[in-house]
């Protein structure tokens, strides 16, 4: 017969597998968001937005005898309202707000923010060479001299940091990450209110929100103010993350969450009147986010979702401008666009797992094994508020 103890630690151990199985979904839409980004940006943005990708990667306009491919038009035009790309984009939000307080249970913000920067950091540095890369090569092709400084590119280097500076985006893609990295000083300056989950945790949106009204009342740039709306949506996943420990009861969460998003879609057309029909595809991506909490097992892990989950970083770190300059050059070799489409996505998916083995996964581990000495005992979960239903 076991003893007491053997047998505690094997319902401890079934508890954590279990926990691990409910958030499994969380992990498989991450995949799934980035092949909607690389779907919109390699189906769509390529095709239509000539001038834009001619800008991002510094070679000639496409010419208009590559008119945009039939069979790739029914991906774009079946819900107009819909964005590919933005619903991507809202997923990595969702899934970050809802896993990154996981992650403050035992750990000091030094050791959190340590983990982040090991984390984010190398793997974005490998990819934007890749860009930098990829950009040089376009202009070999095209004999475009190179467009950049010693010191834009170097800038560029650390997320963020082109902001202090008011550089534009050499990728295109680097304001997720810089929303992301605000999202996670959030995160560390509350960490004891996310670690006693504290439903004060949501005065933050409250507050961000009247930081954005008086900054646009007093003219602030739309690059100042445009990430507000996007950390507010980030903590409708952190309601799902509160649901989840029982720490909110479900008329709570509602309300929350149809709160947050509320103001979410008020503050997105203040900022940026242009982006505010984005908010129907934010909407979908709760809905699908929603959907996936309800009914994890539709979502359980499988090689191909643990596969795209796993390069779902460094390919959406990756695949943008590197891609669009993969493509403008195979077109004007005379290569058939369903090759070049096939070609390219391949490509941007093989790179995308070498970095994932040869950089985020060791600098992800070096980044885990520095912030554990910083790592405090585990805090016990808080206790429902009430019982939540079977799923």
């Amino acid at each position: 017969m076991a003893s007491s103890d053997e047998a505690e630690a094997r319902n401890m151990m079934a508890s954590q597998d279990n926990a691990q199985r409910r958030i499994e979904f969380a992990n498989t839409l991450r995949g799934i968001a980035a092949l909607c980004v690389l779907t919109m940006h390699y189906t769509g943005i390529f095709w239509t937005s000539h001038e834009a990708v001619a800008d991002l990667i510094h070679a000639p306009v496409l010419p208009e005898q590559f008119a945009f491919p039939v069979y790739l038009r029914w991906l774009h035009l079946t819900v107009p309202q819909f964005n590919w790309g933005a619903f991507g984009v809202a997923l990595f939000f969702m899934v970050s707000g809802f896993v990154i307080p996981f992650s403050l249970r035992n750990v000091t913000w030094r050791g959190f923010l340590v983990g982040r920067f090991f984390r984010i950091v190398p793997l974005y540095m490998a990819g934007f060479s890749v860009t930098l890369l990829a950009i040089w090569l376009a202009g070999r092709y095209f004999d475009v001299p190179w467009p950049f400084s010693f010191k834009e590119a170097a800038i560029h280097y650390l997320p963020g940091l082109r902001e202090f500076f008011g550089m534009a985006s050499i990728d295109g893609i680097v304001w997720t990450l810089e929303i992301e990295i605000k999202f996670y000083l959030i995160c560390a300056l509350a960490l004891a209110l996310f670690r006693r989950g504290s439903i004060w945790v949501f005065a933050i949106p409250a507050a961000l929100a009247a930081c954005e009204f008086y900054m646009i009342r007093n003219g602030f740039s739309q690059a100042a103010i445009l990430p507000i709306p996007f950390l507010i949506f980030m903590f409708i996943g952190v309601v799902f993350h509160y649901l989840r420990l029982g720490a909110l009861s479900a008329e709570r969460a509602l309300f929350l969450g149809a709160g947050l998003f509320f103001g979410f879609s008020v503050l997105l057309g203040q900022a940026i009147p242009g982006l505010a029909s984005m908010a129907w595809t934010y909407g979908f991506a709760v809905l699908t986010f929603a959907f996936a909490a309800s009914f994890p097992q539709l979502f359980q892990r499988t090689r191909v979702a643990d596969f795209f989950a796993d390069i779902s970083y460094p390919l959406y770190v990756v695949h943008g401008v590197a891609g669009y300059a993969a493509l403008r050059v195979l077109l004007d070799l005379g290569v058939k666009a369903w090759i070049s489409l096939i070609i390219v996505t391949a490509a941007a998916i093989g790179i995308a797992w070498v970095l994932h083995v040869a950089i985020e996964m060791p600098s992800h581990d070096f980044g885990k094994r520095l912030a554990a000495r910083l790592r405090r005992p585990i805090v016990p979960l808080p206790r429902p508020v009430a019982p939540l239903p079977a799923v």
